[in-house]
């Protein structure tokens, strides 16, 4: 059912109708200046009818006041502080109700942000700041923390949640939902925890051509993920098995997590610890556990101990 409230969201007093250019011109676009959570306003606009199935969908929001991450962690964000978007894709059923190959929607939307992440980069002419201390002994540049943030030293810029939302007309599609969080221009002192981070903090220009506005970058990521996500998904509808096969080299690639201790919080409440080891055919986690068993981890929410614990 659709809330009086997220219906209101998409009212007309509520729609920015001038921002996010390059991105319109990719997508059909809903331009928010509140929402309490994209992600279900986005779940609104395909109940009520009004998603349009052909191409990508984006909602996005200056200020979002009541955001969901995994496991009903909670992201909010400030005006213009943010990148809080939402992309609707239509998804075959058959892949989206296949748990041997769910999983990588997930991946899908991590390698697509953290390339439009480096794409932005590259626009912008700006460069990565080197990690002063480097105690996580990476590389400058963001990676994939499985299964769904995005990091760079080990510090969290941003995470997506992917979300299936079924069709009563169409039982041949699935509507998947991805939504993006992203620290943009949050201060230091604002910083949701101690292990984050904010896109302001870890760039700087490359030359004297100084820093563009935030709008602009948010605009830039949105369409760059767009088509980012929109050439995965199409390569993943083709050929499921065999695009599996090519993700899974890619996010062992990009995955910063491998390798690391790391604490499991089960959905069941109980917790696991052990050595991060490899990602599973179907995207899951492989881990050693302390008792030196081997392990795979679907649905845990996944936290890295510091170094040394």
């Amino acid at each position: 059912m659709c809330s009086n409230e997220q219906l209101g969201e998409l009212s007309a007093g509520n729609l920015i109708n001038d921002d996010l250019p390059q991105t319109r011109a990719v997508a059909h676009v809903w331009s928010l200046k509140t929402a309490r959570s994209t992600n279900a306003t986005a779940e609104q606009l395909i109940t009520s009818g009004q998603w349009d199935r052909n191409g990508m969908t984006v909602i996005a929001a200056r200020e979002q006041t009541a955001g969901r991450g995994r496991l009903d962690h909670t992201w909010f964000s400030a005006p213009d502080e943010s990148f809080t978007a939402s992309f609707i894709s239509a998804v075959g059923a058959g892949v989206a109700h296949d748990p041997t190959l769910n999983g990588w929607l997930q991946m899908i939307a991590g390698l697509s942000v953290l390339d439009a992440l480096r794409e932005t980069l590259q626009e912008t002419n700006l460069q990565w700041v080197p990690d002063p201390v480097n105690a996580d002994n990476s590389i400058d540049d963001v990676k994939l923390k499985w299964p769904n943030d995005i990091v760079f030293h080990g510090r969290k810029l941003g995470g997506i949640l992917a979300q299936m939302v079924t069709l009563p007309d169409d039982p041949n599609t699935v509507a998947v939902i991805f939504g993006v969080g992203l620290n943009i221009a949050v201060p230091q002192e604002d910083l949701p925890i101690d292990a984050a981070t904010s896109w302001r903090l870890i760039t700087e220009p490359a030359d004297d051509g100084g820093r563009p506005p935030a709008e602009r970058v948010m605009d830039l990521l949105a369409a760059r993920t767009v088509r980012n996500l929109e050439g995965r998904l199409w390569q993943f509808g083709l050929n499921p098995h065999g695009y599996a096969q090519n993700l899974r080299k890619r996010v062992t690639e990009e995955c910063w997590t491998l390798g690391r201790p790391i604490l499991v919080h089960y959905m069941d409440g109980t917790t696991g610890s052990g050595i991060a080891r490899a990602i599973d055919a179907d995207a899951s986690l492989a881990m050693t556990d302390d008792d030196g068993a081997e392990r795979l981890v679907r649905t845990g929410d996944v936290g890295v101990l510091p170094v040394g614990d």
